[in-house]
């Protein structure tokens, strides 16, 4: 499948990586399998891609497409229930596998599960007997079970991704991984509705020691129940600068683009609202590589 963009997308489509994509097989219908979207990713000059799940880990999935379509994807794991919740030993194995992220927990975060009709194609699987993970006790430190993991993070020196938990509970997350050692801490789609960072909280955040704010393109989509506008992630960017964001597009949703296309419209969209060409490659090359170690 060839995209049809202009000269200047595709030369920012060359090279660029995508570090959320949620792919087939899932419990959730998604447009393509992990071998396809390499396949499409590759024809598309793309540097790599990372497949997503929120219930299971998809490092070893994504060594198989790797070698099925001779082209670098990785693989996470997401800390919810289906893990284990906050359970080091299921992030030791995911590592052990090639992992090079671990989110915290997403669709089973304590404030993801009592909003979940912001995402309502989602909520059909929580169920109504979920009791969603909070990462802090009471008196607001973190809890004992996440050390673990932050070490096992720094050990292998891979992504620290917030996931769907609030802003409260990340501030306190990224300053404990950073004074042990996590070198790569990414605020996963600060501008969503159901997240919900202002700029000041982004500004915060990085102080408090996260290396990257990842803008999604399907924030901006009917996928969300209260979508965002374009110019809202434009914003979010310029306010901050493009060398602490990355571009990813948390595309594969059966209703969405395919996740190339969707990558291509956004860095159109991007050029669009006046974002340089220079901005936009260290935004869906640079920086994501950096994150991946590559």
């Amino acid at each position: 499948m060839r995209l049809r963009f202009d000269s200047k997308v595709m030369g920012l489509l060359e090279g660029a990586i995508d570090l959320h994509i949620h792919s087939a097989p899932d419990v959730y219908p998604r447009i393509l399998n992990d071998v396809e979207l390499a396949q499409q990713a590759k024809e598309m000059g793309m540097r790599a891609i990372l497949v997503k799940n929120h219930f299971v880990e998809t490092a070893s999935r994504a060594q198989v497409a790797s070698e099925v379509a001779d082209f670098p994807v990785f693989g996470g794991i997401a800390l919810n229930l289906t893990v284990g919740g906050l359970n080091h030993h299921a992030v030791d194995v995911a590592l052990k596998l090639g992992a090079k992220v671990v989110w915290m927990p997403t669709l089973h975060a304590q404030k993801f599960i009592e909003n979940k009709s912001h995402v309502a194609n989602l909520a059909a699987q929580l169920g109504e007997d979920i009791q969603g993970i909070y990462i802090l006790k009471p008196n607001g430190e973190l809890k004992d079970e996440v050390y673990p993991i932050l070490d096992l993070i720094a050990k292998w020196d891979v992504m620290l991704a917030t996931g769907h938990i609030t802003i409260q509970e990340a501030m306190v997350l990224v300053r404990a991984a950073a004074e042990r050692g996590v070198r790569k801490i990414v605020v996963t789609h600060p501008c969503a509705s159901f997240v919900a960072y202002s700029v000041d909280d982004m500004k915060a955040i990085l102080d408090a020691g996260a290396t990257y704010l990842e803008h999604v393109y399907n924030d901006t989509t009917r996928q969300v129940a209260h979508p965002i506008k374009v110019a809202d992630l434009y914003n979010a960017i310029k306010a901050i600068g493009a060398q602490h964001c990355i571009m990813s597009t948390d595309s594969g949703q059966w209703l969405n683009p395919v996740p190339a296309q969707q990558m291509g419209i956004y860095i159109k969209d991007m050029l669009n609202l006046g974002l340089s060409e220079r901005d936009i490659r260290t935004m869906v090359a640079d920086n994501p590589a950096r994150a991946l170690g590559l």
